[in-house]
């Protein structure tokens, strides 16, 4: 199963362009199996998406991107919108424990400039004791980012996973997870990712070079 886990849309996130018939569209168009919206601090964007695509045949995952003093986190399994700009991460990792719900580190290597995040070299205990995987193949950072991210995993025995970051229809699929399983909703996805049965892939490598143009 070919998933991209990570995709704005312009429902919830002003940041991106992409309107649920552009997801749906671009989503199927390529043959992707599904796609995870992760809007910035909100579910609305995903039940939006997730019910359009629902009566299209296409399946979407709800989820969520939250902005940490560890950087920023794709969650799972957390549907409440977040009041701050900065959530810390020690409330964060309580809230989506509570809902035995997953967090993901999401371009765990995005540049030495931004202090957000800190684990670029290195992760800490408390980091490495609230994840599954952290995001190796974001479509949005350039290769030797994702490099550094897929270093990053080797050092800590962790599974990676891929998504686009989109913020543009184009840049959908630039980036894939590719499950063993065949997750059919929101919990199947959790079990999945808790599981390790996946790997993160760029599209191209997948389907060939002109997958995701």
């Amino acid at each position: 199963m070919i998933v991209d886990l990570h995709v704005h849309t312009n429902i919830s996130s002003r940041c991106s362009s992409i309107t649920p018939e552009e997801l749906v569209a671009r989503g199927i168009g390529l043959c992707l199996d599904a796609a995870c919206v992760t809007e910035h601090s909100t579910g609305r964007g995903a039940q939006v998406n997730y019910e359009y695509a629902r009566e299209r045949g296409f399946l979407v995952f709800r989820g969520m991107e939250v902005f940490t003093e560890l950087g920023d986190m794709l969650v799972f399994g957390w549907e409440e919108d977040i009041r701050y700009y900065l959530f810390p991460f020690a409330d964060l990792r309580r809230e989506v424990e509570a809902r035995n719900g997953v967090i993901i580190p999401a371009h765990p290597c995005r540049g030495l400039a931004d202090a957000r995040h800190r684990q670029r070299h290195g992760m800490t205990e408390e980091l490495l004791e609230s994840i599954v995987a952290i995001e190796t193949h974001n479509g949005a950072m350039t290769r030797k980012n994702n490099e550094e991210a897929e270093s990053l995993r080797e050092k800590y025995s962790l599974k990676g996973v891929g998504g686009s970051d989109a913020h543009h229809v184009s840049h959908i699929g630039r980036c894939v997870t590719i499950f063993e399983e065949d997750p059919s909703d929101e919990e199947e996805l959790m079990k999945a990712l808790r599981g390790g049965r996946y790997r993160a892939a760029y599209l191209e490598e997948v389907r060939g070079p002109n997958a995701a143009g």
